[in-house]
């Protein structure tokens, strides 16, 4: 007893970072493996990168390069430059932490084969070089994929929540100083990807009320829309996430924050997303008997989003997106097979007319449309018959998480074309996902496999 005693003096660390059955198994079969002092490094890794991936998520720390096909029409486009951001870096770094497990989700033949149809798809692509660091982006959205899936194994959800709320924190201040003196902070955020802006940058996202014009907050993303929808899946991660539930405090301090930045947003599709999910939500999964309490719950949020409902945005954005959407109609129906090729969108839209000059230079707001014009109905129809099987099995256990992108990506873009939202949404899904995987192994074991 006395030996075991010192042993979980010793390793009281493990608390911060492991469930109780975890400990408990390392604690008894530490003195007979030699190898357990390295399982113990190995998971304090892999928390500790996963506390860094997930904290700086919502940032864009990264290095930006603008090779000759970064630009149209002689304007560098951040959507074709290739990036290497914080995030990547730490990924890549569990990738070598977990080589060999990830290997194997990688030997999945419905992931090989979607991977094949990809690489076809980057063989007939306008420009090849643009359809390969797409691909790469692909790889990396399946390591994070598989990765979220044993995140919540090695870490407590407390630990996740509190994490989650700093972030969301950090993101709330910036944003109400945003929105409160009209521009950036900068200093430090500069480097977190807060971008230099004020109500006269030209192309700025602006809202008013009662006649009084202020700054749409940012924060460090690249557009308040991106902002918005972020926050939108993480605040449904949270509230659907039965587990969290132990930790009342923390889970409702994160929902307040998150639903703030998406009022604060005055993204329209996101508020009323928010709303409509919400109230179905409190319909089907609450049981207030108080029947009044229970309405409450749902017209409070209702009446208070009005105010954000009401406020005045960019009044020829209905215009741009129809424009953009014609436009993506004919390039389906020319390129029906292959389509432009992976990220090669923009090279093919440039060369339509617009009214829209700055605007036009960004992707089709529908996720849908986007797919399949740069993949084609040929290639696009067969990756989406795949996994026609695994999307449905998830749907039912997670059909908010699903709606939430389903119906915000019917009028924007970014979960495909913006690193945050994109690996968010991988992570988010992994993380409640199994129907993708091809073993049970995680990543307690992984020191044994490299």
């Amino acid at each position: 007893m006395s030996k075991m005693k010192k042993l979980r003096k010793k390793n009281k660390v493990n608390k911060a970072f492991f469930d109780k059955a975890h400990q408990q198994n390392f604690l008894s079969q530490r003195g007979r493996y030699p190898e357990s002092e390295k399982n113990l490094l190995i998971t304090l890794l892999n928390s500790a990168l996963f506390f860094i991936f997930i904290f700086f998520l919502p940032t864009q720390l990264g290095k930006h390069f603008f090779p000759p096909f970064s630009y149209l029409n002689g304007i560098r486009i951040d959507y074709l430059s290739p990036t290497v951001y914080l995030t990547d870096i730490v990924v890549f770094l569990l990738f070598i932490f977990n080589f060999k497990l990830i290997i194997e989700f990688f030997k999945n033949k419905k992931v090989l084969f979607a991977l094949g149809i990809l690489m076809v798809n980057i063989f007939f692509a306008t420009n090849q070089l643009l359809a390969v660091y797409r691909f790469i982006k692909i790889i990396e959205f399946l390591i994070v994929f598989y990765l979220g899936s044993q995140l919540l194994k090695i870490i407590r959800e407390k630990v996740l929540l509190f994490i989650l709320f700093f972030a969301g924190a950090l993101q709330l201040g910036l944003a109400v100083f945003q929105m409160n003196f009209k521009h950036s902070l900068q200093g430090i955020f500069y480097l977190f990807g807060e971008r230099l802006m004020n109500l006269s940058t030209p192309g700025i996202a602006k809202a008013s009320i009662n006649g009084v014009e202020f700054l749409r907050p940012y924060g460090t993303f690249s557009h308040p829309n991106s902002l918005a929808g972020f926050f939108l899946l993480l605040y449904f991660f949270v509230l659907t996430y039965k587990k969290f539930n132990e930790h009342f405090i923390f889970k409702y301090l994160c929902l307040f924050i998150f639903s703030s930045l998406i009022f604060i947003s005055f993204s329209k599709t996101a508020i009323l997303t928010f709303l409509i999910l919400n109230t179905l939500y409190f319909i089907l999964h609450t049981k207030i008997k108080c029947l009044p309490c229970k309405l409450a719950r749902i017209f409070i949020p209702l009446i208070l989003s009005l105010v954000f409902l009401m406020a005045i945005t960019d009044p020829l954005t209905l215009d741009k997106r129809i424009e953009l959407v014609k436009n993506t109609f004919w390039i389906i129906i020319n390129r029906p097979i292959f389509g432009t090729g992976l990220n090669n969108y923009l090279l093919i839209q440039n060369t339509y007319p617009s009214k829209y000059f700055l605007f036009f230079n960004q992707p089709v707001h529908n996720i849908f449309l986007l797919f399949l014009a740069e993949l084609g109905i040929l290639l696009g129809g067969v990756l989406i018959l795949l996994m026609y099987k695994q999307i449905y099995k998830f749907f039912i256990k997670n059909y908010f998480l699903v709606l939430v992108v389903l119906i915000t990506g019917f009028f924007d873009h970014y979960w495909l074309t913006l690193e945050q939202n994109f690996l968010l949404m991988a992570f988010i899904y992994g993380s409640l996902s199994s129907a993708f995987f091809i073993s049970k192994l995680s990543l307690r074991s992984s020191s044994s496999s490299g």
